[in-house]
């Protein structure tokens, strides 16, 4: 008896394997999530990163001996590439905010099971268009008509993704089941960013990239397999068209959704400056570092350039459980991490230049630490969307709040164009910063948080 007691307290101490995944909010649909991120984001960052790379090569190979309109304008070589890296970016976040909206749209109306398994299957189509560009002007091109298809997935299925959260878990798991998505995006990052910096390193920026793109088509198939095997839950809106899905719905944002979401885009203005800059500024093709043109000018490879942003990733990695864990407590205040997350995001564009130029790739290194640490608040502030939103809208607000903010910062990757082109590269990231700097005073003033 005396053992058979014992076994039975033992078995009640020990907690059970389905109250360890109640824990971190998990169950058959968030897993099949879960994968799903996985398996697309890992394929998307193979050579997502690497893009401003792709564009600058192909240019150089377009306009290697032939004159062009734009040249007849007095534009150099170094200027278009910064340009049409520019409106790459510019053009990447205006379809974000394109499918942020329809995402919440039609994930309230078809339901989020369609949604996610129907958006999955877009970037195939942008794959097809890039793996098939042959020469290099086309190669160019392509990438602009490639992406609408590409960034599909992520934007149209985050709103979908969030509903499954809300509805799948109690509220003191969400933020911990938000965490786990985080991870897993982060884990398959930091191999997608090594093997990608290894292909583009070996193969160089047009045919690395391509190959990248080859395996994403791999990945994106093996994740629409997942989804439609494990993938349960259909949530859909309740609220009536005429409000639940418009522009109108804003309307009904509680003040302090509002102030977050104001935050939020200077925090992402600061970021989007600079973004697609980064890798040209520091990544050289070659033994030849062109200085004067602020290509290349710390002269790590593309190898390196993807260590530096696994070591991101690895960051953010290391931080999501413990802070996941502590932000989901009951009580916990998640303004202090949020506040964190728009602090870092306003250091790192500093720190990248700064210690970048003082202490070469240790700098850099410090720098992507920094960069990784942006992190620390997200779950805290997605779970805040999802309980600041109106009820019964829920998919339509959260894609209208990415959407309003992607809108509203979709020039950012132009301006920092123009700033590099005017004032010089650093004038960049110095900018960025200060813009990143208001928005978390802002943040910290302004907005009140009850959890």
């Amino acid at each position: 008896m005396g053992i058979m007691a014992d076994t039975a307290s033992q078995q009640q101490a020990e907690p059970s394997t389905a109250a360890i995944a109640t824990r971190l909010g998990m169950n058959r649909s968030t897993g099949a999530l879960l994968l799903a991120i996985l398996l697309i984001g890992m394929g998307q960052e193979l050579w997502a990163p690497f893009m401003p790379k792709f564009i600058q090569e192909s240019i150089e190979a377009a306009k290697a001996g032939r004159p062009t309109f734009l040249s007849n304008l007095g534009l150099s070589q170094a200027a278009v590439i910064i340009l049409a890296v520019g409106l790459f970016g510019f053009w990447k976040d205006l379809q974000e905010g394109v499918y942020y909206y329809l995402g919440g749209r039609i994930g309230g109306t078809l339901g989020t099971r369609k949604a996610l398994i129907g958006f999955a299957l877009l970037p195939l189509v942008g794959y097809a268009l890039l793996l098939t560009a042959v020469t290099p002007g086309l190669a160019t091109i392509m990438a602009f008509a490639a992406l609408p298809f590409i960034t599909a997935y992520d934007s149209i299925s985050q709103p979908a993704t969030l509903t499954v959260v809300g509805d799948t878990l109690k509220a003191q798991h969400r933020t911990m089941a938000i965490s786990l998505q985080s991870i897993q995006r982060r884990i398959s990052r930091i191999f997608a960013y090594l093997i990608g910096g290894a292909l583009v390193y070996t193969f160089g920026a047009v045919m690395g990239v391509k190959m990248g793109v080859a395996l994403s088509v791999i990945l994106v198939l093996l994740a629409v397999l997942v989804q439609v095997k494990m993938l349960r839950t259909d949530t859909k809106d309740t609220a009536k068209r005429s409000v639940g899905f418009s522009f109108r719905l804003i309307r009904r944002f509680p003040s302090e959704l509002k102030k977050l979401l104001v935050a939020d885009i200077l925090a992402r203005m600061g970021e989007g400056m600079p973004r697609e800059l980064f890798v040209l500024y520091a990544v050289a093709m070659s033994a030849q570092v062109v200085n004067a043109e602020g290509f290349g000018v710390f002269g790590i490879n593309a190898s390196t350039f993807g260590v530096l942003l696994a070591v991101q990733s690895m960051t953010s990695l290391l931080l999501y459980v413990p802070i996941g864990w502590l932000a989901s407590r009951p009580g916990a205040q998640k303004k202090p991490f949020i506040t964190l997350t728009f602090v870092f995001f306003a250091l790192f564009p500093l720190a990248f230049w700064g210690l970048g130029t003082q202490f070469g790739l240790v700098g850099l290194v410090i720098a992507y630490v920094i960069a990784g640490l942006r992190e620390i608040g997200e779950p805290a502030r997605k779970a805040m969307i999802t309980e600041l939103v109106p009820q019964d809208a829920k998919t339509a607000a959260t894609g209208l709040y990415w959407s309003v903010r992607t809108f509203s910062v979709m020039l950012a990757p132009m301006i920092g164009a123009a700033v590099w082109l005017l004032a010089g590269p650093e004038w960049v990231f110095i900018s960025a910063s200060m813009v990143g700097i208001i928005g978390a005073a802002g943040f910290l003033l302004f907005v009140r948080s009850k959890s």
